[in-house]
């Protein structure tokens, strides 16, 4: 009886987790697309800051609140408070599912629906490169640090980079989320 009890106190979060990971997953997935038609519609003009770079800040603000909305259903759905570190930990698995999902679309988007966005796209690179008047020595550098379309470096490096941003933003995020949300009475 009491293990019954116990488990009513504490229930589940991974609905929560689910439902702030896949809604930013999916928003984080339709700026990623979007920046990348856009900037490979344009000519490339030798700018080392571009439009890519510009919605992917934007992205990891609006994913950011991941925690925020997994940690508000927690709190809302259950009617029941917890502390913020237990909102960090729902914001941090926020952050890593809507990582995961986001990865997952995106690899379908690639190999499926459009597998020549990542070489036109690696390719307006290059152009953009190319158009910034580099020495051989300074493209060749360059060139190194863009990863090649399709490439295993490329998925790790962009869900390694995804996790550690987006589970530490989450998590943030979850801290404040419990604090607004399911702050426990003093």
């Amino acid at each position: 009886m009491e293990h019954e009890t116990m488990e009513n106190e504490n229930p589940s979060y991974w609905t929560s987790v689910l439902i702030g990971g896949l809604i930013v997953g999916i928003v984080m997935t339709v700026m990623s697309l979007a920046s990348q038609y856009m900037t490979i519609g344009g000519e490339p003009t030798g700018s080392s800051f571009n439009l890519t770079q510009i919605i992917g800040i934007l992205s990891c603000f609006v994913g950011a609140i991941g925690g925020v909305i997994a940690t508000r259903h927690y709190a809302k759905e259950y009617d029941i408070t917890f502390p913020i570190g237990k909102g960090a930990l729902i914001g941090l698995f926020a952050g890593i599912v809507a990582v995961l999902f986001s990865t997952i679309i995106g690899l379908i988007w690639t190999y499926i629906i459009d597998p020549e966005l990542n070489q036109a796209f690696y390719d307006w690179q290059i152009a953009n490169l190319e158009a910034q008047n580099m020495t051989d020595d300074q493209m060749d550098f360059a060139m190194g640090l863009i990863p090649k379309p399709g490439s295993t470096s490329a998925l790790v490096w962009s869900a390694g980079i995804g996790l550690v941003v987006m589970g530490a933003l989450n998590a943030i995020s979850g801290l404040i989320g419990a604090k607004i949300f399911a702050s426990e009475e003093d």
